[in-house]
């Protein structure tokens, strides 16, 4: 079940249609975001190409992916922690209708601002026949490249007849995501489709494919349930009740919440009590031997931790791996559930973040610590990743206290909601006005600019970006922090008015630039598998733009497509069509093209 060397899951894979489906709809969240992770994602459903294929290198093959997912798909992020990714795309721009930003109010009892933390899909496919599949999954990854160990389940869902009470928590939780989008025409497009999910899914039935899970709740922590009141994950037998065995894994610890694991059977004594607590190093610190008096404790070994190192071709800085996996095995007599998903064993995270976590129940002869850590530790001592420990291992990672301090800014930033105006001057240019609140920043130096400008400023209550050109203007703006030691970038997103439509039809143009890159680019939205196509028509070699303008792909063979097209998938015509209402340079869709394509559509009864 949990074995690292032989059940591995692909996000990629998790997140594309199944045979003979398409993408509809998709709503993600996610904690921290990378936004080449979402375009990869995007390649998932759009295409479903792997994250990491070789045509992420193709900006006509990521425009395409992006074109079909972008009003598609509803990605929630906790606000200040989208990554500044290593190499920046007008591509990005295509993003912004998709990505929203959640801010939380701080709480009582909360020393921090709360974080909004839950790794999450549902995502809505159709086939031909308009018949659909809905698929949830839950996970403790975010949506980044990161390399550390995460667990994920997901479960396939048709429509029934009659109704279902187990979605009522996802459905407070789509509810509670639809009040997070903005009021921007994209925003209540969204949002519509949102609701729309909200009212399909009391006939949605999803079944675990496994044999050993007879049951599955859904549990969201931290948001409100439509009948009253609020989700705490705290309120779920995991945390008050007894137990037989326990098992813990979660990178973050903080020890009320492990101690109350570890004292729970004190005043209702269970003989023969089994306590393991599997997390990282760096974390043993926080904790006293009371706390974990009755765990055994297992850390990842260093070879494992260093073992897989990756090099970024950008900034050479290798990449560790940990646990990063939040998984809660109890068991208690014959019966056994597992928690997984986005709680840490943290106070914040049980009492203030907003989470999403599955339960998944069985009988204790398939689900129990000995099958659990088996399965974690595997058969031989060589091929086992983790090592028993004790408190004389603890690390406390002072350096990591003064990054939260560095992204706390970032979060004070971000809650002062900043609001942006655009302004057309000459020559086409433009002025973007930004304001934000006064804020104290205690010393710190912050910088701020919009994600495709070069040009940073100190921030301040009102900045004025003058000059610039229509494919700089965003939503999408990089905060630099800096203590004088550390500096961390981070992307927020700022509500901007007077941003121009005609932003989506430069980014085209800007890729599909001259009449041989257009006829390519036709090519591929009628090709049936969109790596060989791709491969067809010379897309897939190299990288960068110059490489779908090498040599030239002429009328004759993609007349010969068009008519395969007509015959087997006239539907396609309309990916062509939206193609051509997008590009507006003067001289790129050649005239003879355009009398081509207006035959076809009659003969396709396109209009119809």
């Amino acid at each position: 079940m949990l074995n690292p060397n032989h059940d591995r899951l692909d996000y990629g894979e998790i997140l594309a249609p199944p045979a003979g489906y398409d993408l509809d709809f998709a709503v993600g969240t996610t904690y921290s975001l990378d936004l080449d992770a979402l375009v990869g994602a995007s390649l998932a459903l759009g295409l479903s190409e792997e994250m990491d294929s070789v045509l992420m290198n193709n900006p006509v093959f990521l425009l395409e992916a992006l074109r079909r997912t972008g009003d598609k798909v509803a990605l929630f992020c906790e606000g200040g922690q989208i990554h500044k990714p290593n190499r920046v795309t007008s591509l990005f721009m295509l993003l912004e209708k998709m990505v929203f930003s959640v801010t939380l109010s701080k709480r009582r009892g909360i020393a921090a601002y709360p974080s909004f933390h839950p790794k999450f899909w549902l995502i809505r496919y159709k086939n031909e026949e308009k018949e659909f599949v809905y698929r949830v999954v839950v996970l403790s990854r975010n949506l980044t490249f990161d390399r550390s160990w995460d667990i994920t389940y997901y479960m396939d869902g048709r429509v029934r007849e009659y109704t279902t009470e187990k979605n009522e928590p996802l459905r407070d939780f789509l509810r509670f995501l639809a009040t997070q989008v903005s009021d921007d025409e994209h925003g209540k497009s969204k949002r519509k489709e949102i609701r729309a999910l909200i009212r399909e899914l009391p006939y949605v039935h999803f079944e675990p494919a496994e044999k050993e899970f007879r049951d599955f709740e859904f549990i969201p922590s931290g948001i409100e349930r439509s009948t009253g009141g609020r989700y705490w994950f705290n309120e779920t037998d995991l945390f008050k009740d007894t137990f037989h065995e326990i098992l813990i894994m979660s990178p973050f610890l903080s020890p009320s919440i492990v101690r109350d694991f570890n004292d729970r059977n004190t005043t209702s004594p269970i003989q023969g009590s089994r306590y393991m607590l599997i997390t990282r190093e760096m974390s043993l610190g926080r904790l006293k031997p009371k706390d974990v008096s009755n765990f055994l404790i297992y850390t990842m070994k260093d070879r494992v931790i260093d073992g897989e190192t990756a090099i970024s071709e950008e900034n050479m800085e290798a990449q560790k791996q940990d646990i990063h996996a939040k998984l809660y095995m109890k068991n208690k007599s014959s019966n056994s559930d597992l928690y997984l998903g986005s709680l840490n064993a943290t106070h914040n995270a049980v009492h203030g973040n907003v989470e999403f976590m599955l339960r998944l129940n069985a009988k204790k002869y398939y689900l129990n610590m000995d099958k659990l850590a088996a399965s974690l530790f595997g058969s031989d001592e060589d091929d086992n990743p983790f090592l028993k420990v004790t408190l004389e291992n603890a690390i406390i990672d002072d350096d990591d206290d003064e990054t939260k301090a560095l992204d706390a800014v970032i979060k004070e930033i971000n809650r002062s909601k900043p609001r942006a105006v655009v302004h057309e001057e000459v020559d086409e240019f433009f002025s973007v006005n930004v304001d934000f609140a006064s804020l104290d920043l205690r010393d710190l130096s912050v910088q701020v600019k919009p994600l495709f400008s070069n040009r940073s400023v100190e921030i301040s209550e009102n900045i004025v970006f003058t000059k610039l050109r229509l494919m700089q203007l965003s939503k999408f703006y990089v905060l630099s922090v800096s203590d004088g030691m550390r500096t961390i970038e981070r992307i927020i997103v700022i509500p901007t008015d007077g941003l121009l439509e005609n932003r989506e039809s430069a980014v085209v143009t800007s890729i599909v630039k001259d009449k041989d890159s257009f006829y390519r680019y036709v090519a591929f939205l009628l090709g049936d598998d969109p790596f060989l196509t791709a491969l067809e028509v010379g897309m897939a070699e190299g990288s960068g733009a110059d490489n779908i303008n090498r040599a030239t792909y002429g009328m004759p063979a993609l007349y010969e497509k068009m008519l395969q097209t007509a015959a087997n998938n006239p539907q396609k015509f309309k990916d062509i069509e939206q193609l051509m209402n997008t590009i507006s340079e003067d001289g790129i869709i050649p005239e003879d093209f355009k009398e081509l394509y207006d035959t076809f559509k009659k003969a396709v009864k396109l209009d119809g």
